[in-house]
């Protein structure tokens, strides 16, 4: 029985920054070929100006970059520093193949995510109390058309890879660079890398992998 779970964790991840914006918005979370967890978020806010200088006082941030600019928000690559890295979440998730649909930083941390089973979720909620992160359900419910996303990939995740595909990015040589890609998705390289990255573990896992989902 596959479960869609709205949550609220009280992280410190992104506290300090997303007080100086109206919210963030975590596209990817991904770990780096050097061990590093790695975010990909949007900033929304009037004052912009004010997120590198949040950024640089956040204690959960060790680096960041910014890779591009539109109306109202900003996309930062972040780097977590070893104080973030001890509050996330998301090496729980994937140990117990939970997809993260949606991620929103406000006064809470509010998840969207995709749960394989109830015990996958109390295990999960019992790792978030073990790191004194509170954690409260706001909805929860079976998934309605479960044979639609049954790779376990997010509806960006799929776009991505069926573009990338479409356009030849997988072919052997490869008929389009991830620049001309990104492009076409309107997202930064380094954004549809990590986008791609995530897209290809879960369809392994949801496939080919001996770890077949409850």
């Amino acid at each position: 029985m596959v479960l869609i779970v709205e949550y609220e964790i009280e992280t410190p991840i992104l506290r300090r920054t997303v007080d100086a914006v109206s919210r963030i918005d975590v596209e990817e979370i991904y770990r780096s070929e050097t061990g590093e967890t790695k975010l990909i978020c949007w900033a929304y806010g009037d004052s912009l100006e004010d997120v590198d200088v949040a950024l640089d006082d956040d204690e959960t941030i060790r680096e960041y970059s910014l890779l591009e600019e539109a109306d109202g928000r900003r996309l930062y690559s972040v780097t977590l520093s070893e104080q973030g890295q001890k509050h996330l979440t998301y090496p729980t998730a994937a140990e117990y193949d939970i997809g993260f649909h949606e991620i929103t930083v406000m006064a809470v941390t509010k998840i969207r995510a995709r749960v394989p089973t109830r015990e996958a979720l109390f295990a999960y909620r019992d790792v978030c109390r073990e790191k004194d992160i509170p954690f409260r359900i706001q909805r929860l419910f079976r998934e309605s058309n479960p044979s639609s996303d049954r790779y376990g990939i997010t509806d960006s995740q799929r776009e991505a890879l069926l573009v990338a595909l479409e356009e030849g990015y997988f072919d052997v040589p490869r008929g389009t660079t991830l620049s001309a890609v990104a492009e076409q998705l309107d997202i930064s390289a380094q954004a549809l890398s990590a986008r791609l990255r995530r897209g290809q573990a879960n369809l392994l896992q949801n496939t080919v992998s001996e770890r077949t989902p409850s």
